[in-house]
C-alpha cells in the first residue's frame, strides 16, 4: 500500500470518528431533550418523576419488586413515594438515596436476606442508572465506584439510551398514566386461576428436600452499602430503616438471623417481616412464594405504618 493510500485511509478514518461523535452528542441532545419530559414507564420515566419530586417527600422506600409491590406509601403519609424497582438490589437503592437532599425524611430500604450473602454480587444492577450516567455527578461516582462503567459510553454519551428508546418515545408520545397521581406502588391483583396456580406449585415444593447453607459471609458491597446509608443519613437528617418483606414459606432462617445480628452491631433498626403472614397464611395474599397481592399488601402496609410510628 502506497503511502498516499496510507494517508487516505487514515484520513477517512479520522473523519468517520469525528462524524460519528459529533452524531452522537447530537442523538444524546435530542434524546435527553425527550427524556426529561417523560415521567411515566419503567424505561426512564419512574426515575425522572422520582427526582423531581424527591426533597418534597416525608416516606420513601427502596428496594426491588419485593417492596414496589409490597408497600402502599400512602398508608403511612400523603408526601411518599415506593421507588421500589424490579430486579434491583442494594447498589441501585443506595445510589437513589443518596441523590436526597439534607430535609428530614424517613427512608425505607427492602435488604433480600438470601442476596446478602450472594457472594457473586458485583453491584451490577446500577446499571439500570447509566442513562443519568453524564448527568448526574453522583450517579457517576457510585457507577465508577463498583467499577461497573462502560468505557465506550465514556465516548459515545447516546449509548447510555440503548435499549429503552422505545419506551421514551412512547411515553414521550401518549403516557399511560398520570404520573400526578402515582406514589410508586404497584399492585399486584391475582385472579383465583392464579391463586390456583400457585397453589399447585406450592404442592409440588412440598415434595423437594432443601438445604440450608450454613456458609454465609456477608457481602462487601451490602457491608459498605449499610454503612454508607447510615452515614449518610445521619449526616442528611434521614430516619433509617432496613427491612425484609414477606415470604409465603421461608425454607432457612440462618440468613435472617444473621442479617438481623449484623444489622444490631451496626446500630441500624431492621424489621425482619419474613414470616409476617405465618399465623394467617390465605392463598389471596400471594401472588407466589416472594410477591404479595393488593389484598396482601393491603395489610402489609399496615404494619410498616405501626413499625415506622413507634420508631419515630
Amino acid at each position: 500500500m502506497s503511502l498516499q493510500s496510507v494517508k487516505y485511509l487514515f484520513k477517512t478514518i479520522l473523519l468517520t470518528l469525528v462524524f460519528s461523535f459529533l452524531l452522537d452528542k447530537v442523538a444524546f441532545f435530542v434524546l435527553n431533550n425527550m427524556s426529561d419530559k417523560v415521567y411515566t414507564g419503567q424505561s426512564i420515566g419512574k426515575l425522572n418523576h422520582y427526582i423531581k419530586i424527591k426533597d418534597s417527600l416525608d416516606f420513601l422506600v427502596f428496594g426491588s419488586s419485593r417492596s414496589n409491590h409490597s408497600i402502599d406509601p400512602s398508608v403511612i403519609t400523603p408526601k411518599s413515594f415506593n421507588m421500589g424497582m424490579d430486579g434491583t438490589k442494594i447498589a441501585y437503592a443506595s445510589t437513589l438515596v443518596k441523590l436526597l437532599s439534607d430535609n428530614e425524611q424517613v427512608v425505607l430500604v427492602h435488604i433480600d436476606t438470601e442476596n446478602a450473602f450472594n457472594k457473586e454480587y458485583r453491584g451490577k444492577d446500577i446499571l439500570d442508572l447509566s442513562k443519568k450516567y453524564h448527568r448526574n455527578e453522583i450517579i457517576k461516582t457510585e457507577i465508577e465506584s463498583l467499577e461497573q462503567e462502560n468505557l465506550v459510553q465514556k465516548f459515545y454519551w447516546s449509548l447510555a439510551y440503548n435499549g429503552i428508546v422505545l419506551g421514551i418515545v412512547k411515553n414521550y408520545f401518549k403516557p399511560n398514566y398520570n404520573y400526578k397521581a402515582y406514589n410508586g406502588y404497584d399492585p399486584i391483583y391475582v385472579s383465583p386461576i392464579q391463586n390456583k396456580i400457585f397453589e399447585n406449585l406450592l404442592r409440588e415444593e412440598d415434595s423437594k428436600d432443601f438445604t440450608c447453607s450454613n456458609e454465609l459471609i456477608l457481602n462487601p458491597l451490602y457491608d459498605r452499602y449499610l454503612n454508607d446509608l447510615k452515614e449518610f443519613s445521619l449526616i442528611n437528617n434521614k430516619k433509617l430503616f432496613f427491612f425484609t418483606s414477606p415470604l409465603y414459606d421461608d425454607s432457612c432462617k440462618l440468613d435472617n438471623n444473621l442479617v438481623a445480628r449484623i444489622m444490631q452491631s451496626k446500630d441500624l433498626t431492621y424489621f425482619d417481616l419474613t414470616d409476617f403472614f405465618k399465623q394467617n397464611n390465605s392463598l389471596e395474599y400471594w401472588k407466589d412464594n416472594s410477591h404479595i397481592s393488593d389484598k396482601g399488601a393491603e395489610i402489609f402496609s399496615a404494619e410498616i405504618k405501626s413499625l415506622v410510628e413507634n420508631h419515630n
